[in-house]
């Protein structure tokens, strides 16, 4: 018997029943919820249900499992108590605000471990008052198997197609960067006016020349890399080397560098040559981005799984049309620019299993999130990726 008409029943007759009868009615109840709370548990993906204030109002046996619940619930848990993957609470949050829906969202998280999960959101508003109710089913491994392999496959086709590609354009550079040189030889015994014409054309050739030289040993270099070589490291220190590094960069373009290091940090398990790449990139980016001079502040934060990198620019912003393009390759804003600096940098994130982040608006300066796992193992380390975001 459904519940509710069940209770609509008992309350017509509430004065005319006796005691005996009240309780075999409560005992009824009782057993209906105990079977439809069994009936929940075995469903295989995680149920929420949740208030538009977003206190738990219940989880299943599967939601239980996903987000390493403690059990029992004390009262009433907020989302943000329960989840601990902070980016998928500001999710949820931003949807239950705007009463929006979510349909076979994936997402990935960190915490309570790495995962990719498929969410739906909806709602039920003939319940007084209306409650959320958050459906998630974490994606099979033979599911994912088959999607990281046929991204493989299709990165490694197109790479080695264009690195094909890119040797054919470079021989022929090459010849013609050195029949320019020959050229400008030649144009030294020439009278001094019809040098003058000819020299502003040549510079050109060869400044176009340089330029197209700089894409094709960028892109090669971006195709050509490394095993990933985990190794103990200073995350603090690798950020203060590459500060180090680029001062007088950073001194002539006017940008004031403000460090907040969490002094907590703890040495971990990471590639220190490939993080350093991804802060130099970064860094650059910033540096781009304030062509009048600006302020960079550089944060890290470390907490028992998690670390996190913040590099906050004073610049231009990035639009919000532009945003989620920023790390596809060949991208760019910037009129020397490759458009592999960013790619390479989400390729690195990925190798250690951990997340990149970007929030930026016009003329507001722009926010790079870095959010990478504490290892200090050996094992469980994650496996090289090559994915190519879309």
């Amino acid at each position: 018997m459904p519940a509710q008409e069940f209770l609509q029943r008992v309350a017509r007759r509430m004065d005319r029943i006796d005691r005996k009868s009240l309780e075999g009615y409560v005992l009824e109840l009782a057993n209906e919820a105990q079977f439809l709370k069994h009936l929940l548990d075995q469903i295989p993906e995680g149920i929420v249900v949740l208030t538009f204030n977003q206190e738990v109002i219940f989880v299943n046996r599967r939601g239980i499992q996903l987000f390493n619940v403690q059990e029992p619930l004390a009262g009433k848990e907020t989302l943000e108590k329960l989840i601990p993957d902070a980016p998928l609470v500001a999710l949820v949050s931003d949807a239950l605000k705007e009463k929006r829906e979510l349909f076979q969202k994936e997402f990935e998280i960190l915490l309570p471990r790495p995962m990719s999960l498929r969410l739906n959101l909806f709602y039920e508003r003939k319940q007084k008052p209306p409650v959320a109710i958050l459906t998630v089913a974490s994606m099979t491994q033979s599911e994912m198997n088959m999607r990281e392999r046929f991204k493989l496959e299709n990165w490694e086709t197109m790479l080695g197609l264009a690195a094909g590609i890119a040797h054919e354009i470079g021989n022929p550079l090459n010849s013609l960067t050195i029949h320019l040189k020959l050229l400008a030889k030649i144009l030294q015994k020439l009278p001094a006016q019809e040098r003058k014409n000819i020299h502003n054309s040549i510079k050109i050739m060869e400044d176009e020349t340089a330029r197209l030289d700089r894409i094709v040993r960028n892109f090669l270099g971006a195709t050509r890399r490394k095993p990933v070589r985990f190794e103990l490291t200073q995350l603090n220190d690798l950020l203060l080397k590459t500060i180090s590094f680029l001062k007088p960069e950073l001194k002539k373009a006017k940008i004031r560098v403000l460090e907040e290091l969490d002094k907590h940090m703890p040495v971990f398990l990471l590639d220190p040559e490939r993080i350093q790449q991804v802060f130099l990139n970064i860094i650059k980016n910033a540096i781009h981005a304030m062509p009048h001079g600006g302020t960079l502040k550089i944060q890290t934060e470390a907490g028992e799984k998690l670390c996190a990198i913040h590099f906050m620019d004073t610049g231009v912003g990035i639009a919000s049309d532009k945003i989620s393009r920023i790390f596809d390759a060949y991208y760019t804003t910037k009129e020397e620019g490759s458009g592999l600096g960013l790619m390479i940098v989400y390729q690195i994130i990925r190798e250690h299993g951990g997340r990149i982040e970007v929030s930026s608006k016009p003329k507001g300066g722009t926010t790079f999130s870095i959010i990478l796992p504490i290892r200090k193992e050996k094992l469980g380390l994650p496996q090289p990726v090559m994915e190519q975001t879309s």
